[in-house]
C-alpha cells in the first residue's frame, strides 16, 4: 500500500462522507458512549472533592474506596461501551448498516462482554512495558538534574522528544486489535493484540502523521467546549478504520484475517 498525504485525505474524506450518510445515528453512537463516562467520572469527582481539602487517616480509606468504585465503573461500564461502538465505527467504515445500540451490544452477549474487558486489560498490560521506558527514561533525567549534570540533563531532555513519539505510536497501534478481535470474534485476545505488530510494521511513522493530521479537529473540540468533540470523535474513529483496512489490504468483501499466520 502506498501511504502518502493524498491517500491520508482519501481516508478522511471517506470517513467524513460516511458520517455524512448517517449523522444522526453516529452522533447517537457518540452520545452512548460518552455520556456513561462522563457521568461516571462527575460522580468520582463529587464523592473525592468533599473529601480533597482535608486528608487524614479517616477519610482517606474513603478516598480509596471512591477511587476503586470508579476504576471499577470504567472497566465494568465503560469499556464494555467502546467496544460496543467501535462495532459501530468498523460497520460504518465498511458500508454496513448498523445501529447505535451497538453500543450496548456487550451487555447483551456474557461472551462479548468478557472479551471486550479481556482486550482492553490486555491493551493496558501491553502498553505498561513502553510506558515504564518513559518513566524510566524520565527518572534518569531527573536524577542528572539532582546531581547537577546539565549537559546530562539536556541530552535526556533532547532523547525524551523522540522517545515519547515513538511510544505513543507503539500504544496507539493497539487500538487495531479492536478491529481484529471484531472480524475475528473466536480468536484469542492475545492473538488480536499480537497482530498489531506486523500490521504496523515499518507504519510507525505515517500513523504518528495520520494522528497529528487531526490536530486542528481536536482544537476545535477544545473551543467547543468538548460538544465538538462528538463529531471528531467519530471522525477520528472511523478514518482509522479506513487507514487500518488499507494496511490490511483489505477488499470490499473481505474474508477475515488470518491471525494464526500474523503472529508467527
Amino acid at each position: 500500500m502506498i501511504y502518502n498525504a493524498s491517500a491520508r485525505k482519501q481516508y478522511k474524506a471517506q470517513a467524513r462522507e460516511d458520517i455524512r450518510a448517517r449523522f444522526w445515528p453516529t452522533m447517537l453512537t457518540v452520545v452512548l458512549e460518552v455520556v456513561p463516562v462522563v457521568l461516571i467520572s462527575m460522580i468520582y469527582e463529587v464523592g473525592t472533592q468533599a473529601i480533597s481539602g482535608d486528608i487524614n487517616s479517616a477519610n482517606m480509606g474513603l478516598y480509596f474506596n471512591c477511587m476503586l468504585i470508579y476504576l471499577l465503573a470504567t472497566v465494568l461500564i465503560a469499556v464494555p461501551l467502546e467496544f460496543g461502538a467501535k462495532h459501530y465505527f468498523v460497520a460504518q467504515a465498511r458500508g454496513q448498516e448498523a445501529s447505535p445500540m451497538l453500543v450496548v451490544s456487550c451487555f447483551m452477549s456474557g461472551k462479548k462482554y468478557l472479551t471486550s474487558i479481556k482486550l482492553a486489560l490486555g491493551i493496558l498490560l501491553y502498553s505498561l512495558g513502553w510506558v515504564v521506558l518513559l518513566s524510566v527514561a524520565i527518572v534518569l533525567i531527573a536524577l542528572f538534574a539532582l546531581i547537577g549534570s546539565a549537559p546530562l540533563v539536556m541530552i535526556g531532555v533532547v532523547l525524551l522528544i523522540p522517545l515519547s513519539m515513538l511510544i505513543t505510536v507503539k500504544v496507539r497501534r493497539y487500538d487495531g486489535a479492536y478491529i481484529c478481535m471484531i472480524d475475528t470474534p473466536d480468536a484469542s485476545v492475545m492473538q488480536a493484540i499480537r497482530s498489531c505488530a506486523p500490521i504496523f510494521k515499518n507504519h510507525n511513522w505515517e500513523l504518528m502523521v495520520f494522528d497529528l493530521s487531526f490536530i486542528l479537529w481536536l482544537l476545535f473540540g477544545a473551543v467547543t467546549c468538548g460538544i465538538g468533540m462528538i463529531y471528531v470523535d467519530a471522525y477520528t474513529e472511523i478514518a482509522f478504520v479506513h487507514y487500518f483496512d488499507a494496511l490490511g489490504g483489505r477488499t470490499a468483501q473481505p474474508n477475515p484475517p488470518d491471525l494464526s499466520q500474523l503472529t508467527e
